[in-house]
């Protein structure tokens, strides 16, 4: 019995039958392969069909990577540090994992609705809500957004003056480097070097290893201290796990990349939830395993450096400055894209940066007014952080509620619409939002 696999970004096709003991494997390029299933097989062969698979896998790192690195950003990071400093982790760490679950969910039916409707999101948006309630989403969006941008820049500017840079030159710097990122006016070259970029991130694996613990510090990690309202802590890991952006980020990144299989989008996702989970954890014991927790909310980056070490600290802030950056380039982009569809008359083209054009001046104006709050006096960077994150939560149930309706619309979706029980998981999702958000508010 014959079975075929066909896989078109990496250009790999694989025919296997009974009669036949080898695997005949065509590569990009029209070369063939013949691979020999015995043990004996040659081992040029061998390396040819790995290299191939490395190949496949590579090529399908993308939007689920970006969007789940970037939402690890510089305020949820600072948020999940504060966190840990609570010493609740007995019941965080169990709730992050948990949160993972819809996350996936989230960004799969956005990357669902992006193949099924071939257009960007807002026009998905419009086709099943209406413009009105669109452009409100958009808007709010936006706000949401620029608030987060905020935070970003805290984070970076807290971070490179720990490494002795002004923050006045480190916000010029920094507002540099992610126009820079961001100039290109086709989106597939923005997501090769925002992937790119995102490797600084794994600085914050050597900065838990060189920390300086106190005494019993796993114990009283877990000793559920409660030092802030767990329930508004609750809000801003959700938050952080799924945020409005994620779903624009996810569609349009998915609508104007290459095309992927299915399996590759699988992979994509499975790798950034993987990243960002073990990055989330880590930052997580970081708060919590580093001695005088009381100073954490006010200064974050500046506790971390002086009480869990300089070489601890520079790492972190490496890595915290990676975070910032890759996700003032995915967040910005995000709201030109929701706003530019929304109030645009046609969709642009699908390889287009949304900053192109006239947007690029908003895009300028946007990120340089989120880097200015920056220079005010006395900002608590651990609270705004997490304020940052539980904004995202609390206007999540809107951006699930229009996903819905998009998702289970035949009209819209045709074949690929949502079941039953997709739709009801979506619901039960946007619910939790409420619950958590109400909880989190009241205390």
């Amino acid at each position: 019995m014959a079975d075929s696999e066909h896989y078109s970004s990496g250009a790999v096709r694989t025919r296997r039958s009974a009669s036949a003991p080898d695997d005949v494997r065509e590569i990009a390029g029209g070369r063939r392969l013949v691979t020999h299933r015995r043990s004996n097989a040659p081992a040029r062969l061998r390396i040819g069909s790995r290299m191939a698979r490395a190949a496949f896998f590579l090529s399908a790192l993308g939007p689920g990577v970006i969007g789940l690195c970037a939402d690890n950003d510089a305020g949820g990071m600072l948020s999940y540090l504060v966190t840990g400093a609570s010493h609740d982790l007995g019941w965080m760490l169990p709730v992050l994992l948990v949160l993972v679950l819809p996350t996936v969910f989230i960004q799969g039916v956005a990357s669902r609705v992006a193949q099924a409707t071939r257009l960007p999101y807002s026009k998905a948006l419009i086709s099943g809500v209406g413009k009105p309630l669109v452009i409100v989403e958009a808007l709010a969006l936006y706000g949401i957004n620029t608030f987060i941008l905020v935070t970003e820049f805290v984070g970076m500017s807290l971070a490179l003056a720990l490494l002795g840079i002004p923050v006045p030159v480190g916000l010029l710097g920094t507002l540099g480097l992610v126009l820079y990122l961001t100039r290109a006016q086709v989106y597939p070259r923005i997501e090769r070097l925002l992937l790119f970029s995102a490797l600084a991130n794994l600085a914050f694996i050597p900065a838990l290893l060189v920390l300086h613990r106190r005494p019993h510090a796993l114990t009283m990690a877990f000793s559920v201290a409660h030092a802030v309202n767990p329930w508004f802590l609750l809000l801003a890991m959700a938050g952080n796990a799924i945020a409005p952006w994620m779903i624009y980020w996810q569609h349009n990144a998915v609508w104007a990349g290459a095309e992927r299989t299915r399996r590759q989008r699988r992979w994509d996702l499975s790798t950034g939830v993987v990243a960002m989970v073990v990055m989330a954890v880590i930052v997580l014991l970081l708060g919590a395993f580093t001695p005088g927790s009381e100073a954490a909310f006010a200064s974050p980056v500046s506790w971390i450096f002086h009480e869990g070490g300089p070489l601890a600290g520079s790492l972190f802030a490496v890595g915290l400055f990676d975070a910032g950056l890759v996700a003032c380039c995915t967040v910005s982009l995000s709201s030109l894209w929701a706003v530019r569809e929304a109030t645009g008359r046609g969709a642009h083209h699908p390889c287009e940066a949304p900053n192109r054009g006239k947007w690029m001046s908003v895009h300028v104006t946007t990120l340089v007014a989120a880097a200015l709050v920056v220079m005010t006096p006395h900002l608590s960077a651990g609270w705004l952080a997490l304020w940052a994150q539980a904004a995202g939560a609390l206007w999540m149930p809107v951006s699930l509620l229009f996903l819905w309706m998009v998702a289970r619309n035949r009209r819209i979706m045709g074949q690929a619409a949502l079941g039953t029980g997709a739709q009801v998981g979506l619901v039960a999702i946007a619910a939790g939002f409420l619950v958590v958000g109400w909880l989190g508010l009241l205390g």
